[in-house]
């Protein structure tokens, strides 16, 4: 049961990045906001992406240089 609702809040968190990804404008600036939340679930879902970024399935911060 424990396994299964893992899983759930995973899937959750990923469909939630989805949406805010679906927020991005383009704008470094406004987008600021809404990339600090895709990344505050990403360091929930995979915590070792702060010391490690390289880790992050979605490459895009290693794109900005963040």
């Amino acid at each position: 049961m424990f396994i299964n609702n893992k899983y759930s809040i995973q899937k959750i968190m990923k469909e939630e990045i989805e949406e805010l990804k679906k927020q991005l404008t383009g704008d470094l600036m406004q987008d600021l906001e809404i990339q600090q939340k895709i990344y505050e679930i990403k360091k929930k879902l995979n915590p070792e992406i702060v010391e490690r970024p390289e880790l992050d399935e979605d490459d895009e911060c290693l794109s900005c240089g963040a």
